[in-house]
């Protein structure tokens, strides 16, 4: 029988988000296993792992805040916006300071515009971005598109070594916005070039890196893997009690909800078992999935 629930993993470096679902899928005999959100294979940290009829989660989680620690390496550009790619060293401007870095760091906080990196999963045409540029076709920047930060903090600035600075950055951000893309930006922002060096996710939505378990261990565990419940992918929402409106819920109508604040929520039977996924406007809860869990 095919496990139920969420599995908060720290993801190895070198491994993709789609070979650790494999890994699991197997280790567990589960067959339907997925993701909350890809990391690329060089970071590491929190990836929220599904099982089950949990999968219906993966999207939506996959679309919540995210929190990030980032080393950015300034003093060389790279073709790839991180360390996998080709450097190129570039001078650092004369003076630069913690001051400096913070004041630039400020302007990338809140609703900005942000050029996603050539080498991203980004379809142009049908096609994704990374696989023209290896094809020699994708020499035209990807068009900037909207992503909100809400913190860009430095945490220290540790000395180069061979190389340059490295700024290590707390940020707190949307979905869709790219950490390398801030590391390149960050570069220029300064004067110089830079690129993202070490990245470990640290939260996605209500899931954090205290949450996670090693891989090793998830696999060790095998079929006995002990799940987080749907409620901690929501925890921190609202929690609307539908008992006398289950059957308009069940079939995709708002129902009453008195007292509870706007915002994303979910509604549960008298049990406690989470029945939708929404958001509550106007005294009302709307959903928006489904998932009985």
């Amino acid at each position: 029988m095919d496990l139920v629930g969420v599995l908060c993993v720290d993801k190895p470096a070198g491994m993709t988000s789609a070979a650790v679902v494999g890994t699991l899928r197997r280790s567990s005999g589960t067959r339907r296993v997925g993701h909350g959100g890809t990391l690329d294979p060089a970071a590491t940290g929190v990836l929220p792992v599904f099982f089950g009829r949990a999968t219906v989660l993966a999207d939506h989680l996959s679309a919540q805040g995210k929190s990030y620690r980032a080393g950015i390496r300034l003093g060389a550009g790279s073709t790839t916006d991180d360390a996998e790619g080709e450097l190129t060293p570039a001078a650092l401007p004369v003076g630069l300071t913690q001051d400096t870095v913070v004041g630039a760091l400020a302007g990338f906080v809140g609703d900005i515009m942000q050029r996603p990196p050539a080498y991203s999963a980004l379809k142009v045409d049908g096609v994704r971005s990374y696989r023209r540029v290896r094809r020699g076709e994708g020499d035209a920047p990807l068009p900037p598109r909207p992503a909100r930060v809400d913190r860009a903090e430095l945490v220290r600035v540790e000395a180069g070594g061979d190389g340059g600075p490295l700024a290590v950055v707390d940020i707190d951000c949307g979905p869709g916005f790219y950490v390398r893309a801030l590391a390149r930006d960050l570069g220029e922002a300064l004067g110089t070039r830079a690129h993202l060096e070490s990245l470990v996710r640290t939260r996605v939505g209500a899931l954090a890196l205290d949450d996670a378990v090693s891989l090793d261990a998830a696999v060790a565990a095998g079929e006995d893997l002990a799940l987080l419940p749907v409620r901690d992918v929501v925890r921190g929402w609202a929690a609307v009690r539908a008992e006398d409106g289950v059957e308009d819920l069940l079939q995709g109508r708002a129902v009453a909800a008195p007292g509870a604040p706007d915002g994303p929520s979910y509604a549960q039977d008298g049990a406690g078992r989470v029945l939708a996924i929404g958001e509550v406007r106007d005294g009302s809860f709307h959903p928006r999935r489904l998932v009985e869990l």
